[in-house]
């Protein structure tokens, strides 16, 4: 946005002031309005968290429509429309929101593109029966990447167990910072069960809508199969204070079973779930409009909380999340 510098009078030419208060008294030029498109662009955002947002009626909409008007005035693209958007945003995490965030074309373009490249799931086997699963983040919102990511999950899943006989497992959601989660439900499922993992829950439209079996756009789509053990496997979730959004809502998946327990930091307290709205340029707006809840409804504000904390430990020193974990799930023999 470029800004129009104030004129200012020097104390040299002082004398003249009266001389020219003729002058100082004129109607000063209107400031430009924005263009059509700039403001059907602002005007369609506004309304996009007006009728969506969590904390949309906690906002003076009186004092941010003026706020809006005079940020934009003399904007002729959409481009430099990021300032003035900025501010919105700002205004809205002040009410309360953390999460929301606007993804710009360009980046959106790199995240919904069938050649993003993401980072994959690693596995490996810690012995005693055993086996690891570390989940990172993934921001691609191309439902190709998903599927490979999820399909990637499994297929270490499964070579795990075909080569040893596991007794328990260790999910690691540690730095797990979110995005998309459906791949990584999907790609869990195996450890998940069947059923119902979670909820996501809209009080403004008191709504509740349950996060189903097969998530992934609404649609099913069918996976790899995994076989699943007769006696349901123990599983350590491991959290930390980097496990946000996304990472989260897949650690609740596995909230309020009785074989599952979490280890670790508090996490970073991003519960409440992102909708995607797609704007005029190819943008994205990721509006936070309602709260995670796990199976049984229940809210983790501000964030989640392990059951057992583990104190941080140096890169270089043994790693005393897992070796907790570890000791639990030998607990069980």
């Amino acid at each position: 946005m470029s800004y129009r510098k104030k004129s200012q009078m020097s104390l040299a030419v002082l004398p003249l002031f009266f001389a020219a208060s003729s002058l100082c008294a004129q109607p000063s030029t209107p400031a430009a309005k924005p263009s059509q498109e700039v403001g059907q662009y602002l005007a369609d955002f506004q309304h996009i968290i007006k009728q969506h947002a969590l904390y949309a009626d906690s906002l003076n909409w009186g004092q941010l429509n003026r706020e809006v008007t005079e940020k934009s005035q003399g904007l002729a693209t959409v481009e430099e429309c990021k300032p003035v958007i900025d501010h919105i945003l700002q205004t809205l995490r002040k009410a309360g929101d953390k999460h929301s965030f606007f993804i710009p074309k360009e980046k959106a373009a790199r995240q919904t593109s069938a050649s993003y490249e993401a980072k994959q799931a690693e596995s490996q086997y810690l012995g005693d029966g055993i086996g690891y699963l570390k989940i990172p983040a993934l921001s691609s919102m191309n439902a190709s990447v998903g599927q490979t990511f999820s399909q990637g999950i499994r297929s270490q899943l499964a070579a795990l167990q075909t080569q040893y006989k596991l007794t328990g497992w260790v999910v690691d959601l540690r730095h797990n910072t979110g995005g998309n989660v459906h791949p990584m439900i999907e790609g869990l499922q195996p450890l998940l069960g069947e059923g119902l993992y979670g909820y996501f829950i809209f009080p403004r439209r008191t709504l509740k809508k349950a996060m189903p079996l097969w998530a992934w756009s609404g649609k099913k789509k069918e996976q790899p199969a995994v076989k699943a053990t007769k006696t349901p496997q123990r599983v350590a979730v491991l959290i930390d204070s980097l496990t946000g959004s996304s990472g989260e809502m897949v650690a609740l998946a596995f909230k309020g079973r009785s074989n599952a327990k979490f280890f670790g930091q508090p996490s970073a307290g991003y519960t409440t779930t992102n909708q995607d709205f797609k704007l005029s340029d190819g943008a994205y707006l990721l509006l936070a409009t309602g709260y995670m809840a796990d199976k049984k409804r229940r809210t983790y504000l501000p964030n989640i909380v392990p059951d057992v904390v583990v104190e941080y430990a140096p890169a270089t020193a043994p790693d005393k999340t897992i070796e907790a974990a570890r000791t639990w799930l030998l607990e069980a023999r």
